[in-house]
């Protein structure tokens, strides 16, 4: 291949519940209109994002993909739908509280005839005013048939389980798990390459037209997970390494998602298994690889294509990053050396505790 470490452009979608955080964060003149979501790696009909920088740029992820597939993926990613990208990283102005939705998994979607797929996905938590809450997850015991009620009389906000975050928690939203993410919260999310939402519950909104949103309620009621696990905030496990910090954030069969915080010049191996999207946190973030360099601001996107033999993170920042994990390799083997036990492990997926342990024993 010719070419290394890929930066896109980013896309501003408006959102009724959005502010003004994201064009102050990429330099974009502010709209009147409030700024939701920032796709900032897309393959998704709605965004197709586009190369900005080198000698690709103009090229967009989707002719990338139809033209290299699975050498973009590398070993252990696959493809989405239609041969799409399989992941989707975005940030999230709430200025106001979003609905009460959830997402269905993969089989849901198919047998509900969506053209999506499922859509399971993580959070991490960039600035959150005073008070800010996530909810995630529905009270013990309730059934389908509770929940219904609770919608039909005006009860839907007393059976959702929420929390109070801050900068640098992170949420794990598993399909299936309902959830809402609060007023005053700035996040990154990363997920499968999906637009499915089912919104149960929208706080009595209203449109700029005096109308209120589309509901989804028998759609949801039918993905909704009941026996799951209520709260997704996952606590993170560190490894420490000479120039770095590494800390696991999420790791499930789709994606795994690390914080770095590197105090040096940090080379960072490829193994070939997947690509690496990295997110700035802070910055310039600068990044090399044997075909140039790149410089990321905070809140700006690179996607790191799997056969560079490795790149590297030059002076001292922190980023996210996300790929789709071989277990044994990427996450059970370096988190045991730490000292970490398989339990501890499986609660990065704590969302679904089951699935995660099951995903890490086989």
């Amino acid at each position: 291949m010719d070419f290394g470490i890929l930066q896109f452009e980013a896309y501003f979608a408006p959102r009724l519940w959005g502010g003004s955080r994201l064009g102050a964060l990429s330099g974009t003149p502010v709209t009147e209109e409030p700024i939701g979501e920032a796709w900032l790696i897309s393959d998704h009909p709605q965004c197709e994002s586009v190369v900005s920088h080198g000698p690709r740029q103009g090229t967009s992820l989707r002719m990338l993909m139809d033209e290299l597939g699975s050498t973009l993926l590398g070993s252990q990613a696959k493809a989405a739908l239609n041969g799409r990208f399989p992941l989707l990283l975005k940030l999230i102005d709430a200025q106001e509280v979003l609905s009460v939705q959830v997402h269905p998994d993969d089989d849901a979607a198919r047998a509900l005839g969506e053209k999506d797929g499922g859509k399971t996905e993580m959070w991490h938590i960039l600035e959150a005013a005073s008070g800010s809450r996530i909810t995630a997850g529905l009270q013990p015991g309730l059934s389908k048939e509770g929940l219904h009620q609770a919608l039909q009389t005006g009860r839907c906000a007393e059976l959702l389980r929420s929390f109070a975050v801050s900068p640098g928690d992170s949420v794990f939203v598993p399909a299936g798990m309902v959830h809402a993410i609060g007023a005053g919260i700035l996040l990154a999310e990363i997920q499968q390459n999906s637009d499915i939402t089912y919104r149960l519950h929208d706080w009595n909104r209203v449109d700029p037209d005096g109308k209120p949103r589309e509901l989804h309620v028998d759609q949801a009621l039918e993905v909704t997970r009941f026996n799951g696990s209520g709260c997704g905030r996952i606590a993170p496990l560190r490894c420490t390494e000479d120039s770095y910090e590494r800390d696991y954030l999420c790791a499930c069969r789709f994606f795994a998602t690390e914080r770095i915080r590197f105090h040096g010049d940090t080379v960072f191996a490829m193994s070939g298994s997947s690509f690496r999207i990295v997110l700035a946190l802070d910055g310039p973030l600068h990044l090399a690889d044997p075909f140039g360099s790149s410089v990321l601001q905070p809140g700006e996107g690179a996607l790191i294509p799997p056969w560079l033999p490795h790149w590297e993170a030059q002076g001292k920042g922190s980023f996210l990053c996300f790929y789709v994990p071989q277990f044994e390799e990427d996450i059970i083997q370096p988190l045991e050396a730490h000292g970490y036990s398989r339990e501890q492990i499986a609660s990065l997926g704590a969302g679904d505790p089951a699935e995660a342990l099951a995903s890490c024993l086989r």
